[in-house]
């Protein structure tokens, strides 16, 4: 016999493991489709940004689901981590901010699979438009800073969606909002050292962004000042300036610590084939294996910054 399990009762249960959630009409992977599509029309989006970026979503992943009806984003809070780094008889730290690690990912596909299977129903991981897709079914809403925001979370969560054949009982759909908040705050606008987030358009500059060009591999633009480099990857400029994350209590969380001699060998940038297996290990704890190739350069710049190199 089937176990009974429907939306509201998933929800429930996502929110009793310190999640947050919707779930709504699989429909609206075209909403999603179209909305990207529409932005890049307008000439919203640089074209390198939205080639590397946003031209790989998979909008058809429904099809590979038979009788898929919904959607389920989920929110789960995620710290930043510390990462200690020994280098010449000293330790330094770099930051990950939230977003990174996958761990939670794990967890909620695994919570979702012992809430589903029983009762004969199904959920798969979709790559979507996630912070758009929270924006629109009222999970989320966007800061000035194109960051998505949920409440008790603030910014520091991460996303993720799942396609399911599980039936939805709400679909509180709606058009994108920024925060009644940061309509009169330019907070974020004067943490940016870069000019990413501007008072004339809603959407961020995301050519500009520090995040967009540290994640990627290559030279680091000459206009990008070594001094504004603040993370291992990403950027928490904006958030930590950000009004509505300062009732978020907020912790950071220890990472793995580096010796000198794996120091030495992230910052020559050697490749995961030529690593020790406790290296990538750590790397892999920290979700950080596909960022391999960027880390030395960036946690260079970083040793610079103090002097360490």
């Amino acid at each position: 016999m089937q176990l009974q399990i429907n939306a509201v009762k998933l929800s429930e249960e996502l929110v009793n493991q310190g999640y947050q959630s919707k779930i709504i009409s699989s429909q609206h992977i075209h909403d999603l489709r179209e909305e990207i599509a529409s932005q890049h029309r307008q000439g919203l989006f640089d074209e390198e940004f939205y080639t590397e970026e946003l031209a790989g979503f998979d909008f058809e992943i429904a099809d590979g689901l038979v009788g898929s009806k919904s959607l389920i984003i989920v929110a789960a809070p995620q710290p930043p981590v510390r990462v200690t780094f020994n280098r010449q008889g000293e330790s330094y730290s770099g930051i990950i901010p939230p977003t990174y690690s996958y761990e939670t990912d794990r967890q909620i596909q695994d919570l979702l699979e012992l809430q589903l299977k029983p009762a004969g129903f199904q959920a798969k991981k979709a790559n979507l438009p996630w912070k758009l897709l929270a924006v629109q079914s009222g999970l989320a809403q966007y800061g000035k800073n194109n960051i998505t925001y949920v409440n008790g979370m603030g910014s520091y969560h991460r996303l993720v969606a799942f396609i399911s054949d599980l039936p939805w009982a709400q679909d509180p759909w709606q058009a994108p909002q920024m925060l009644e908040r940061c309509e009169n705050c330019k907070a974020c606008m004067k943490a940016c050292p870069t000019g990413a987030i501007t008072a004339d358009r809603f959407l961020l500059k995301a050519e500009r962004c520090l995040t967009f060009h540290n994640e990627r591999q290559g030279e680091i633009p000459h206009w990008i000042k070594p001094s504004w480099h603040n993370c291992l990857v990403g950027c928490l400029y904006c958030q930590k300036a950000c009004p509505l994350n300062k009732d978020i209590p907020l912790s950071i969380e220890d990472g793995p610590v580096f010796s000198e001699n794996e120091t030495a060998l992230i910052l020559q940038g050697t490749p995961k084939s030529e690593s020790p297996r406790n290296t990538i290990e750590k790397m892999e704890s920290l979700d950080m294996i596909g960022y391999l190739p960027v880390l030395g350069r960036n946690l260079k710049v970083l040793h610079e910054q103090l002097g360490v190199l």
